[in-house]
């Protein structure tokens, strides 16, 4: 029951995701739209993995449930690590993975920096 609300949650932010940058792309000139050509792929691409994979581990629905932007969070971290590709859904799974270990490591971080901080309270 969970996984499939987390499902449906995480697939109905990602439609709306990439309908909002569809639209968006529909309001700029064509320079620019060809200037966006390689993040239009890759909306695309991360769409149709989405909408057509249905192998997609739940922790990635898990890591996505909290973004109201998921394609965009995806982008961002495909472009901050310049060893990704997003062609293949393996591709896709290694752009998650990424992600999910700098969502750990942050969260790590975080704890420590608690703790840090209530030993100097103390």
């Amino acid at each position: 029951m969970v996984k499939s609300t987390l499902r449906k949650t995480v697939n109905k932010a990602v439609r709306r995701d990439f309908s909002r940058f569809r639209a968006s792309m529909y309001r700029k000139s064509q320079p620019e739209v060809w200037e966006a050509s390689g993040r239009i792929h890759f909306y695309s691409c991360v769409f149709e993995y989405f909408r057509y994979n249905d192998r997609i581990p739940m922790k990635y629905y898990a890591l996505l449930s909290s973004c109201r932007r998921p394609i965009y969070t995806l982008w961002e971290t495909y472009l901050r690590y310049e060893n990704l590709s997003y062609l293949t859904w393996e591709d896709i799974d290694d752009i998650m993975e990424v992600l999910l270990g700098s969502r750990r490591a942050s969260s790590e971080r975080t704890v420590k920096n608690h703790e840090a901080d209530q030993n100097i309270a103390c």
